[in-house]
């Protein structure tokens, strides 16, 4: 190919780039013409294009290639965070970096704050655990971001919204309906693959999926009203929405009368609270969770304990006849999971929440002979070993220990995902504690000064490096960049302020598009000082107007 036009290059991480050629239509024409087995052009096209027949004055030619390491990063010493880091892009498979493991990873779709730019997506990051992904924010051109991912449409069963800015919103009523279509394709798929082996049975009924959405309130009536104005139907995928009611802002900013949120005028509703039924559609649910008073947050899942009663009981037998343990972390759908939410103070009159997600301790390793050896021959005693609750023998003479016969034990992981917010509150500095990995934004610097950071509702990079030390967390990943971030140099100012922040406590991670980090079975064992249980900073002590000054030291702040 002849040397393009124009040359586009964005760095999407320090090791993956997407580059775009725009050239004229005569070379894209003979480019295709090579590859349909045409007329060779003088320059074949290169393998891995997306060429694009165009008959306009311009067309495009995309690919995302790895970048390689330069000799300085060769030299340099590796990061511990390094090993984890890769990417979640469809066409780049690197076996080092153990793109099978999914039990517990995190894909970042958007890392751009306010609206998208050149190098970076707004907000979105995705759960994968394992055959389920749970997604955290919708921003608008999420949809187009799965597609060069690996992350199936169909495995997203839970959404969480951390507020209903529009940076954080707007892909979302798109997903729906691309899921939608990716679980009519898979119907399909499934009934023609029984009609080709004679296996269709007219008995049974295929189920419809459901996709559970979490957020603030006033979430229902932005999809409902969305879906109606756009004259587009949910008439497969269930919808269901969970409203987290109770927090101190979910009414909304009552003083605002120029968009009708209730300001004490006589027949004005509150647009957050009210319900609209003219808007309603069958298939999308309204539904309502209470705060839990006693801890000031949210639970939306909690398991039952494991013991030897859930082990034995008929609920853990799959389809296909196996049993499987309630801790195991490829149940798919069924996985057990904490889940809980807590509110962030973003700005007076925007109900924000941050949300953690814990998994049950995984099954532990047996050493058989040894068990066998203490007189317990194979049985659903080795599953309760595993899960580590102690056993008799099969004589009942002895009590064996799960530490005398297991070879390797993991504890939970635990994620935390804090949105924008300028003061995490003590509840939900509590749910960060010990976690894994925490996901700070970092909008703001120290160098913009407490003022802006009281007035914009965003927090700094100095306050994400204090927070991973205060809450005892692993890996600190800088998340929800501003548009001044645009080169490497920017993001590496960022890095630095937030080590200097956390004085070697975690790892410091800043986020990419297209970037994915994946969390060791057992978690992550980095050396670093003991964590620190945290108290979090509580905003009714000083009055509504303290926000985040307590986090960053006088001698940081650069006016």
């Amino acid at each position: 190919m002849n040397v393009p036009s124009v040359l586009v290059q964005r760095h999407l991480s320090p090791c993956i780039s997407l580059i775009t050629y725009h050239v004229r239509p005569r070379q894209i024409l003979a480019s295709v013409s090579s590859i349909e087995g045409g007329p060779a052009s003088p320059s074949p096209s290169p393998s891995g294009w997306c060429n694009h027949r165009c008959r306009r004055s311009y067309g495009t030619k995309t690919r995302i290639e790895l970048i390689p390491p330069s000799p300085t990063s060769q030299t340099s010493k590796p990061s511990p965070i390094a090993p984890y880091l890769r990417s979640s892009l469809t066409g780049i498979y690197d076996p080092a970096t153990n793109p099978n493991n999914v039990e517990f990873c995190l894909s970042f779709l958007g890392t751009s704050s306010g609206s998208p730019t050149m190098h970076r997506n707004a907000s979105s990051t995705a759960l994968r655990l394992g055959g389920m992904t749970f997604l955290f924010d919708c921003a608008e051109g999420t949809s187009r971001q799965l597609l060069f991912c690996r992350i199936g449409l169909s495995s997203i069963s839970k959404l969480f919204v951390s507020h209903l800015h529009g940076d954080h919103v707007y892909g979302l009523v798109p997903l729906l309906l691309s899921i939608q279509v990716a679980a009519k394709l898979a119907k399909q798929a499934k009934e023609e693959n029984r009609m080709k082996w004679k296996r269709r049975s007219p008995t049974m009924v295929e189920n419809r999926p459901t996709l559970e959405i979490y957020g603030p309130p006033g979430l229902y009536n932005y999809i409902a009203m969305n879906l109606a104005l756009s004259c587009a139907k949910l008439n497969y995928l269930n919808v269901v929405v969970t409203e987290l009611v109770g927090g101190k802002e979910e009414r909304g900013q009552t003083n605002n009368s120029a968009v009708g949120l209730g300001n004490g005028r006589r027949g004005r509703r509150n647009v957050f609270l009210s319900h609209y039924p003219e808007v309603e559609t069958g298939l999308l649910k309204r539904r309502f969770l209470e705060m839990n008073k006693e801890e000031k947050t949210w639970i939306i899942s909690s398991p039952q304990p494991i013991d030897e009663k859930l082990i034995e009981s008929d609920m853990l037998i799959q389809q296909n006849g196996f049993r499987e343990l309630p801790n195991e972390v490829f149940s798919g759908f069924d996985r057990r999971l904490f889940i809980k939410a807590a509110e962030l103070d973003h700005l007076n009159g925007v109900q924000t929440f941050g949300y953690t997600v814990e998994e049950l301790a995984p099954p532990g390793n047996i050493d058989a002979e040894k068990a066998k050896s203490l007189g317990l021959q194979p049985s659903k005693k080795y599953s309760l070993l595993k899960c580590g609750i102690p056993v008799t023998n099969d004589d009942e003479s002895a009590i064996i220990e799960p530490s005398q016969v297991l070879t390797q034990t993991f504890r939970a992981r635990k994620f935390a995902f804090l949105a924008d917010h300028r003061l995490v509150p003590p509840p939900m500095a509590q749910l960060c504690a010990n976690s894994d990995v925490l996901i700070h934004e970092a909008t703001l610097s120290i160098k913009d000064g407490i003022d802006k950071v009281k007035i914009r509702g965003h927090s700094t990079a100095y306050n994400a490096g204090m927070a991973g030390k205060k809450f005892g967390c692993k890996v600190v990943v800088l998340n929800h960049f501003a548009g001044t971030s645009s080169n490497q140099e920017n993001v590496d100012e960022i890095v630095q302020e937030a080590r200097d922040g956390n004085e070697g406590a975690s790892q410091i991670v800043a986020s990419y598009d297209f970037m994915e980090l994946w969390v060791p079975r057992g978690g992550f064992e980095f050396d670093s000082h003991t964590p620190i249980e945290p108290d979090g900073e509580d905003s009714t002590k000083d009055g509504d107007d303290v926000v985040a000054s307590r986090l960053v030291p006088d001698d940081k702040i650069n006016c």
